[in-house]
């Protein structure tokens, strides 16, 4: 999450001046043009995951009365030869959040040019057919679109021109600051413990896929702050913000779909010794996708040459399944107030109205933020996975309140804390 201070924090969920976004253009740490960007709208995408590798993409159309901005030249102002864009997020009424450092990687102009016939005294051109001491003088007014992502780009462009392995005493985090000093800045965050890299490695040609598995290894992953620094930080970590609703929820949304719902892992291969195929399965054996049960028969099928024995193959099987069931999660697409220090990757807690008429709050990962403004920023977009086990025993507690509501009537779902392990242990033996 990015920092934000405390008088911002409460600003964001009360009424408020409008907020509105400053972008400066800068290359090579100055100052390109004076002035920050007339911003007319925007709109922005903030993705985590274990494939993503350029988080932060952002659209912005700006304003060029002057027909200045729209670039003809690679190192124009807003070229896409190193130019960069700061955004500083300012809350309506109270403080700023640096947002992003982001690289232009796209410049669009939309141009209008008028004409008008005007009066040059002293000049005059024979056979003219506008007359003595007529010229025409064109402006050019315009719009610009410019197309901005976070500057692990840069090394992403920056490959391995050849294979390269890490050096003596080498750790996963001092890897990841050599493979990246040359773009940014590095920041560990709480949570992250280091380890050895192993001498054995080898890197080759994709640097930034290089810099995405040394970030796994120790269990973590990567994104850009809103300085222009790089933070490797955990991927499993405490909530930082818990969505509530009446304050900032503004919807929630949810779906289901059948398809990858498989309840049998198939694994085929062939003996090492005489080479007659082997097979082995596990299956989901209780629970609404259990094999054979009202979710019928949905089998998946894994062969390989690896798979040498019976025993293998079981292995495999069983760990292809708990792998499934560790993976299930329900995806949560909510509404919210502004959230401008949130980050794809931070994890977060959503207070959910249900049927039974109460709260239940669901522990959620952030996968990706969708945001806009014309230029005033609107309602924030978030799509967060929900493990399906939480969401399970989220909904059992609002079960077992519903029901005890009636007979301790001071104990309501609302007066629940949203952490549940501080729950007072209260049991069904001593309630009265």
């Amino acid at each position: 999450m990015r920092p934000i201070d405390e008088e911002s924090l409460l600003a964001l969920e009360g009424s408020r001046l409008a907020d509105t976004f400053t972008v400066w253009a800068y290359k090579g740490g100055k100052l390109v043009l004076p002035e920050p960007l007339e911003v007319l709208n925007w709109t922005s995408s903030d993705e985590a995951g274990e494939t993503v590798k350029i988080g932060h993409k952002m659209t912005l159309t700006v304003a060029d009365p002057e027909g200045k901005l729209g670039a003809w030249k690679l190192d124009d102002p807003l070229g896409v030869a190193g130019t960069q864009l700061w955004l500083v997020y300012r809350v309506g009424g109270a403080g700023a959040v640096n947002f992003a450092r982001l690289k232009v990687v796209g410049n669009e102009p939309d141009e209008m040019t008028e004409s008008r016939e005007v009066d040059e005294y002293g000049y005059d051109k024979p056979d003219s057919p506008l007359g003595p001491h007529k010229i025409i003088k064109y402006a050019t007014k315009a719009v610009v679109r410019l197309e901005a992502v976070d500057i692990t780009l840069d090394v992403g462009d920056d490959r391995f021109e050849a294979p390269e392995s890490p050096g003596p005493g080498a750790t996963i985090i001092s890897e990841f600051r050599r493979l990246t000093e040359d773009h940014f800045p590095v920041v560990v965050d709480p949570g992250v413990v280091d380890r050895p890299v192993a001498r054995t490695l080898v890197f080759d040609r994709e640097k930034l896929e290089a810099c995405q598995d040394l970030a796994s290894r120790i269990s973590a992953r990567y994104r850009m702050g809103g300085d222009g620094e790089c933070h490797i930080y955990p991927r499993n970590s405490d909530p930082v913000w818990t969505v509530e609703p009446n304050r900032s929820l503004v919807s929630v949304k949810r779906k289901q779909s059948i398809t990858g719902l498989y309840n049998r892992w198939v694994v085929t291969g062939k003996d090492s010794g005489d080479g007659t195929p082997v097979k082995a399965a596990a299956s989901i054996e209780s629970g609404p996708l259990m094999y054979d049960g009202d979710h019928k028969r949905r089998p998946y099928f894994y062969n390989s040459e690896m798979i040498e024995n019976y025993g293998q193959a079981l292995a495999y099987a069983i760990e292809l399944r708990e792998q499934f069931l560790a993976s299930l999660a329900v995806e949560l697409t909510i509404q919210t107030v502004p959230w401008p220090q949130g980050q794809s990757g931070d994890r977060i807690l959503i207070g959910c109205p249900v049927k039974e008429g109460h709260v239940a709050y669901f522990p959620a990962e952030v996968t990706r933020i969708g945001r806009r403004g014309s230029p005033t920023p609107s309602e924030t977009t978030i799509t967060a996975s929900v493990s399906y086990a939480d969401v399970v025993a989220a909904l059992g507690r609002t079960e077992w309140a519903q029901h005890i509501t009636g007979v301790m009537p001071e104990l309501t779902w609302d007066r629940m804390p949203g952490n549940w392990g501080t729950l007072p242990p209260i049991t069904w033996n001593n309630l009265p």
